[in-house]
């Protein structure tokens, strides 16, 4: 089950994924894998990364992002970071 803050979170990473890697909404899934995505290599995650940081006021920790293999691993993340602050 996920929270509203979730939600909105997915939607913006969504959003971001889908205007930067330049793919379709629906392949944006909780259980894909971030770099398996079409068109994200590891510029295009930086830039993903970078943006959410922007658009949610946040930082993420380096070392978190190694833990974060799919979509929703991602949006946990910054679910956490999002409500520690």
């Amino acid at each position: 089950m996920t929270t509203g803050t979730e939600d909105k979170i997915f939607d913006t990473l969504r959003e971001v994924i889908t205007r930067i890697a330049k793919v379709p909404p629906e392949t944006v899934v909780p259980d894909a894998p971030v770099s398996g995505l079409q068109n994200v290599d590891s510029i295009v995650l930086l830039e993903i990364v970078v943006t959410m940081e922007n658009e949610l006021g946040i930082e993420i920790d380096e070392e978190e992002l190694f833990d974060i293999d799919t979509v929703g691993q991602f949006v946990a993340a910054c679910r956490r970071i999002v409500e520690a602050g």
